[in-house]
Parts: structure tokens; C-alpha cells; sequence
């Protein structure tokens, strides 16, 4: 593939950020309302229900879907406390972040490459990170009003670059998100497995599958 690919776009959060606290809110709820289930299942309604906010119309922010969805899913379990103090959670958890340890070597062994960061974020989330990206542009969500796997999201990375989609490989550690997403946008795909998990089979295949990020720079 060397030569042939122009640019790389990377996920944020499980691909360059690390996102290991991803159970901590549904912990804090099973917790604070001594429910039954466990905190898996409560994380299953809480990603489905992302999922579905994330793509519908009209466009909004993640403080405004976390509102929403975080009351039905407090709803479901029959709670009826105030979904606010979750919510702020998950600012806290996922402002309060850091790079996997081989970020920024990669992203600065890039060398002609170029380099766009596509995120599912909002501005709030941009302001928190403390570090000095080594890439050209970063896309977010709440730019765009947009979220992978929506097609528009990669579009306006592309033309942030000035690129066609066969020139770029897209990376991230969400099928849904990435791999699916990227496809459906004509990028190829690079998907970050960093646990080993098996492939979903209601999801594309990747064009490759690397467990961190050092393995993409041997692709290209």
C-alpha cells in the first residue's frame, strides 16, 4: 500500500485517547439505585439508545443526547432520579483524558502522510484536550453536525484534505463508527482491535486490523 495513500484520518476516543472508564457511569448507577442488573447490561442500553440519538435528525449536541437518553435509561430500570449528575460524568470521564503511550511517536513517524483527527465530539470535549496534536485538522461533530457513521463527518475530513477517499485509510477501534462508517464514505479502513475481540458479523470488514497503532505505520 506504500505510495498510494495520501493521507490518514484517526478516530479520538479508543484510538488515540484512552477510553478505560467506559463502565465507570453504568457502575455509578447500578450502584446509587441498588439495581439487580449488572452494569454491562445497563451499558448495552445506554450505547444503544447512543447510537440511535446519534443518528437521527435534528442534529445535537452530546451534553443534549446525554440528557435525553441518560433519563431513559434510568427510566427503564424504573428509576426515576434526575439523569443530570450522569451526565456530568460523562463530561468528567471523557474530558478528563490521556494518549495511548504510542500516539504521538506514530503520528510524528507519519513523515508525508498527512494526518486528520475525526471525532464524535463536541467543542466542549476539543477544549479539554491538553496537548499539541501533531496533525493537520481535526473534524468534530459539532462542526459538522454530523456523527459517524454518517458519511458527511469523512466528507468533510476529505475535503479538509483535499483528497479523494481512496487515497486516505481511515483507523478506529469502533465498528460501527470507523469501520462501518468509513466504508460507507469510500475511505479504506484500518480497524484498531487493540483487545482481540472477535468481528461483528452484521458489520463490513475491515481492509486491515491492527492491535495498536505502531502496526499502521507498517501498512503504509
Amino acid at each position: 500500500m506504500t505510495g498510494s495513500v495520501k493521507a490518514v484520518t484517526l478516530d479520538a476516543y479508543g484510538t488515540l485517547l484512552r477510553n478505560d472508564e467506559l463502565l465507570l457511569l453504568p457502575r455509578r448507577i447500578v450502584a446509587d439505585h441498588g439495581l439487580s442488573v449488572s452494569a454491562d447490561h445497563v451499558l448495552r442500553a445506554w450505547l444503544d439508545l447512543y447510537h440511535e440519538a446519534t443518528q437521527s435528525l435534528p442534529f445535537r449536541t452530546l451534553r443534549d443526547i446525554q440528557g435525553q437518553i441518560l433519563t431513559r435509561v434510568l427510566r427503564q430500570f424504573d428509576v426515576t432520579a434526575d439523569a443530570t449528575p450522569y451526565v456530568d460524568l460523562f463530561f468528567q470521564m471523557t474530558t478528563s483524558v490521556q494518549l495511548y503511550p504510542e500516539v504521538l511517536g506514530v503520528l510524528n513517524a507519519l513523515g508525508p502522510v498527512r494526518s486528520a483527527i475525526v471525532s464524535n465530539t463536541d467543542y466542549e470535549h476539543v477544549a479539554a484536550w491538553n496537548f499539541k496534536w501533531p496533525v493537520q485538522y481535526v473534524v468534530i461533530s459539532e462542526a459538522v453536525s454530523a456523527y459517524k457513521p454518517h458519511p458527511l463527518i469523512f466528507q468533510r475530513a476529505l475535503d479538509q484534505l483535499g483528497l479523494q477517499p481512496h487515497e486516505v485509510v481511515h483507523v478506529g477501534d469502533s465498528e460501527i463508527d470507523d469501520v462501518k462508517g468509513a466504508t460507507m464514505a469510500g475511505l479504506r479502513v484500518a480497524w484498531l482491535n487493540r483487545t482481540g475481540r472477535p468481528r461483528r458479523a452484521d458489520m463490513p470488514p475491515p481492509d486491515f486490523e491492527i492491535r495498536d497503532l505502531t502496526e499502521l505505520l507498517a501498512l503504509l
